[in-house]
């Protein structure tokens, strides 16, 4: 390894659109500092590509089909060791084109954002040892990210650590850093230039109701039409990658002149500044981006599994609200939009829980660790 330009494998899986985006982060913070050999791969599309794109229709159908079949497996498995035979097992998934790639790339360090095999004693091509990081995407905790060959693990909060802790794993392997986040998540945004771009209101309070990346969050017609009987507010909905969705609010709001129907919307972050309320998927991702912006969040039914469990420990910090029913959301929207100290509360239980910037964090310390390596101070 160069000491100021090594090779960096990022590792990633498309079930949901968070793992690439924490990678996407990485990656632009490395080129921030000139570090341009960092390649980015879904390994299981990669080494399994019809199990792959059945596993992620699956998940994705999981949402709106099965939530609760999908909630099982999760708790199901939370809590099983990595030498387990079932653990054991979705280790070995893609291992053979991991050690190809591994061979033919040969980096200085694996970073994950997604729990995929683990290969320890490698070394990179001057003969260090390659270093293995993992990224947690969530605020709870699931025993598929702990492995002990992992050098370092990052993590979004003082509980998850002490969580990952009591599994075992030294302290001084796990930094509290916050989840990766794009830059512009911690840029100044003009948010006059944004509702002209969108054609909004300012002078109302923007309501984000987000679907996801891909479109899953159910029964986003039926809160629409509830929050529609707030005559204050603006409605955006953003609808993802879910045309039919689209197609679906277009006919039943297209017109209204207090509603913006949107796709899949790259710069989202446009988006959560003008807004002064999102509603959403409890994705670990999603509620970072919203605790980088102080933007309160309601989540509407989260899902079983991770989802349920983001959404609970957030609101158990005063930093979201849950919601189960249309009319209880339309409740939780206008206290939020019409009782400033509602708001207020949700923001400072945010500012408490945000790290700052994750991503420029993370990449410092694994250089940092990197570099120790290299010099032989770090074991």
């Amino acid at each position: 390894m160069s000491e100021a330009n090594p090779k960096i494998l990022i590792l990633y899986a498309s079930y949901g659109d968070g793992h690439l985006q924490v990678a996407k982060a990485l990656q632009q913070r490395f080129a921030r500092l000139g570090i341009e050999r960092v390649k980015l791969v879904d390994l299981l599309a990669e080494a399994h590509p019809l199990m792959n794109a059945v596993t992620r229709y699956v998940y994705l159908k999981s949402s709106t089909l099965g939530p609760d079949l999908y909630g099982w497996s999760f708790y199901w498995t939370q809590h099983l060791k990595h030498d387990t035979a079932f653990t054991k097992w979705l280790n070995r998934l893609g291992t053979r084109k991991f050690k190809q790639m591994l061979q033919a790339e040969q980096p200085d360090a694996i970073v994950y954002t997604f729990p995929l095999p683990v290969v320890s004693g490698l070394m990179s091509r001057n003969g260090t040892a390659v270093r293995t990081y993992t990224i947690l995407t969530d605020f709870v905790l699931h025993q598929r990210w702990i492995h002990p060959d992992i050098d370092k693990y990052y993590v979004a909060t003082e509980q998850l650590k002490q969580q990952i802790a009591a599994s075992g794993v030294p302290g001084h392997r796990i930094e509290v850093s916050g989840i990766p986040l794009r830059s512009p998540f911690s840029e100044p945004i003009g948010q006059q230039d944004v509702c002209r771009k969108y054609g909004i209101d300012p002078s109302k309070p923007v309501v984000c109701l987000m679907a996801g990346a891909y479109g899953v969050l159910k029964h986003i017609s039926r809160m629409g039409q509830a929050l529609l009987q707030l005559d204050e507010i603006e409605l955006v909905f953003v609808c993802g990658r879910n045309k039919p969705l689209k197609e679906q609010i277009e006919a039943s709001f297209a017109g209204h002149p207090r509603v913006r129907i949107l796709g899949y919307v790259e710069h989202i972050h446009e988006l959560m500044a003008i807004s002064s309320c999102l509603i959403t998927k409890a994705g670990g991702i999603t509620l970072s981006e919203a605790l980088a912006m102080r933007l309160p969040v309601i989540v509407f039914r989260p899902l079983p599994g991770q989802e349920k469990e983001n959404a609970r420990f957030l609101a158990q910090q005063g930093a979201v609200e849950i919601a189960l029913r249309p009319d209880e959301l339309t409740s939780l929207v206008k206290r939020i939009v019409s009782l400033p100290g509602q708001a207020e509360r949700m923001k400072a239980a945010m500012e408490e829980l945000y790290r700052g910037d994750a991503a420029e964090a993370v990449v410092q310390d694994m250089l940092e660790g990197l570099s120790r390596t290299r010099t032989g101070l770090f074991g």
